[in-house]
């Protein structure tokens, strides 16, 4: 028989920090923490439930396809419960990602909205679909609830590589 400490966490924290989403920028820091560490919790808080939508970059022409045959959607956004889906698949997939918004300017700012737009690079391992990495910018809308910050809208612009 061996002895136990008492005193050591059943669970270890394997990285990441998460903050109070009480300004946009900590509300970015989360999604990225939540992306690498692919925890569907966590990336969950980051969006609006009430009105959250994604709108995926137009100059992507096969897009539209894609969501058609494999969503049956035929726009090209989507709300909250396809993002939640398509996000529990990506991070159940996934043995690594990575995901880096840098550059933020924030574009329009009101008490209870703001508009910020971010470079971002995403990897994915193994990739998906051929696609491993993708550049570009991201133009998130933030709302303000109470004194937390969430994701309204998330509009994505890829850049060629």
């Amino acid at each position: 028989m061996g002895c136990r400490n008492i005193f050591l966490p059943k669970t270890v924290d394997v990285g990441g920090v998460y903050y109070d989403p009480i300004k946009p920028e900590y509300v970015v820091k989360n999604l990225q923490t939540a992306y690498t560490l692919r925890d569907i919790e966590r990336y969950k808080e980051c969006l609006d439930r009430d009105s959250f939508k994604f709108y995926f970059d137009p100059s992507q022409s096969d897009i539209r396809d894609i969501l058609r045959d494999r969503w049956g959607i035929d726009s090209l956004s989507w709300g909250y419960n396809e993002e939640v889906i398509s996000a529990q698949r990506l991070f159940e997939y996934a043995r690594n990602i990575v995901l880096n918004l840098t550059n933020g300017t924030k574009i329009y700012s009101s008490e209870n909205s703001e508009i910020w737009i971010w470079d971002y690079y995403l990897k994915i391992e193994p990739a998906v679909e051929g696609q491993g990495e993708a550049v570009g910018k991201a133009i998130f809308t933030f709302v303000k609830k109470g004194n937390k910050w969430y994701i309204r809208l998330w509009q994505d612009y890829r850049s060629g590589m």
